[in-house]
């Protein structure tokens, strides 16, 4: 027995002793007993350890937990079961300015080799933007409605487009640009550069665009360029060949491959072509050249057979060039003659006060092939680049036989005008046209061809009522302070 069970029979009996005399009849005789006094003491028993009892002996092993299985669920399946957590993958590299492929050729006629677009409002701030315009300046296009039209080429249009099979025949030329400036002003200026020209345009609406051709006022049928201008949609204008016009109004037919309509429509996608490269302020494309030029003896290096150029619209710009040859046997050639004939010809044959610029360019290019391609890439300063597209726009001059002075005296036409627009300030209608219709072909700044004369006997000034009061004399002028 525990000692708290013996301490507890000890209370049990002591209550029993203690309350039996008082219970009548508890036993058969009536007999008193007096019990002596019992006293009990309680001892307080402190509990011991069972590891105290058994100290010194050596301890039981440990009972092996029993295994629990983990928790089933569809948020958490058995472990090697269900599909394993997704391996993030390494971000990927950005892009290289010009590593993909220019789709400028999109936005021309199929029959061309020249494709150019130029972001007009990227190039718009950068210190040599005059000297990309006078890469077009060249272009009887560009003079006959840029100059003509006193548009400026970087401020009243966000992108340019020009196509051709041959850039020296006028009328073969497929020009698009989409423009700042509302239609009407647009139309104004055209009707303004095809009066220069001795040209009117009637204008017209067929299915809904607006479109007219400049035609000789002397001889309307003696037409000899059979391109319309048309408004398409998104403000873009296009000047294009007469035959392509069923196709425009008509719409794109994505069956018969590259049609006319099919161009057109991109044009009017023409912020997304340019969004391909957003960096790019000028895209060049030139396809088979090997067929549209005619050599009068074998060149000293392979002709590529495709050329694409792309230009950073950056004060220090990145240049690409892309350039595929027939095979890859060309390419080769080429690339050993750039880089180990090329330094030597600059050293011997490049005059001594250019050729300290020339070999910066050639040490700041990289070369790469692939196949049958090579590709240059070079950064270059602002003041390289201004050289080069200097040396471009007097190559495209030549090209287009226009002599220095042609150039020379349009550019001084085109700057008149911007001044005369107050650097955009005025729209070209209201710098350019004349205010009074009788006026035609006046300077903005010359005066009316017929002013008022004064009154004759002190009578009323024209334009006032003979009844009107005296005019009061001016006051004294106020002392200066």
């Amino acid at each position: 027995m525990t000692p708290t069970r013996r301490i507890f029979a000890a209370v049990l009996g002591s209550l029993a002793l203690h309350l039996s005399p008082l219970v009548r009849g508890g036993c058969g005789l009536d007999i008193k007993l007096e019990m002596p006094e019992i006293e009990f003491e309680v001892t307080q028993f402190e509990p011991v350890e069972l590891d105290e009892e058994l100290k010194g002996a050596p301890p039981p092993e440990p009972q092996p937990e029993p295994e629990v299985p983990p928790p089933m669920g569809p948020d958490k399946p058995p472990e090697g079961e269900g599909p394993k957590p997704e391996e993030k993958e390494p971000p990927k590299p950005k892009p290289k300015f010009g590593e993909k492929t220019s789709r400028v050729a999109e936005l021309g006629p199929g029959s061309s080799n020249f494709f150019m677009l130029l972001s007009a409002k990227k190039v718009s701030g950068l210190p040599f933007a005059e000297a990309i315009v006078e890469i077009m300046s060249p272009l009887p296009d560009f003079d006959f409605i840029v100059t003509g039209g006193g548009f400026h080429a970087l401020k009243d249009f966000n992108y340019i487009v020009i196509a051709s099979p041959n850039l020296r025949d006028l009328t073969q030329t497929f020009l698009a640009v989409e423009y700042r400036l509302s239609q009407a002003e647009v139309q104004a200026g055209l009707d303004r550069a095809a009066a220069k020209e001795g040209l009117k345009i009637d204008w017209e609406v067929r299915d809904g665009r607006t479109m007219g051709n400049p035609r000789p006022i002397a001889n309307p049928d003696g037409d000899d360029d059979p391109r319309w201008f048309v408004f398409l949609d998104e403000d873009v204008a296009v000047y294009v060949r007469e035959e392509f016009l069923p196709a425009i109004t008509t719409g794109p037919d994505e069956s018969k491959g590259n049609t006319a309509g099919n161009f057109v429509a991109n044009l009017t996608k023409l912020r997304t072509f340019a969004a391909r490269e957003p960096r790019a302020g000028l895209q060049l494309v030139l396809k088979d050249i090997r067929a549209s030029i005619k050599l009068k003896k074998e060149p000293p290096f392979p002709i590529p057979n495709n050329l694409e150029l792309m230009a950073e619209a950056a004060s220090s710009p990145e240049l690409v060039i892309k350039s595929e040859y027939l095979d890859e046997v060309e390419a080769v050639q080429m690339q050993r003659q750039w880089s180990e004939d090329l330094p030597a010809f600059i050293d011997d044959k490049v005059p001594f006060y250019a050729r300290f610029m020339v070999r910066s360019f050639y040490d700041a290019t990289e070369i790469a092939r692939e196949e049958k391609a090579l590709n240059l890439r070079a950064d270059f300063t602002k003041d390289q680049a201004k050289f080069i597209l200097e040396q471009i726009a007097e190559g495209a001059r030549r090209m287009l036989r226009r002599t220095p002075e042609q150039i020379e005296a349009a550019r001084k036409q085109r700057e008149e005008m911007w001044a005369a627009r107050k650097n955009g300030k005025l729209s070209p209608s209201e710098a350019l046209a004349p205010k009074d219709p009788g006026n035609s072909g006046k300077p903005p700044d010359a005066p009316d061809a017929k002013a008022p004369e004064a009154p004759k006997d002190g009578g009323p000034a024209p334009g006032i009522p003979s009844d009107a009061p005296p005019a009061l004399p001016l006051p004294p002028p106020a002392p200066s302070p």
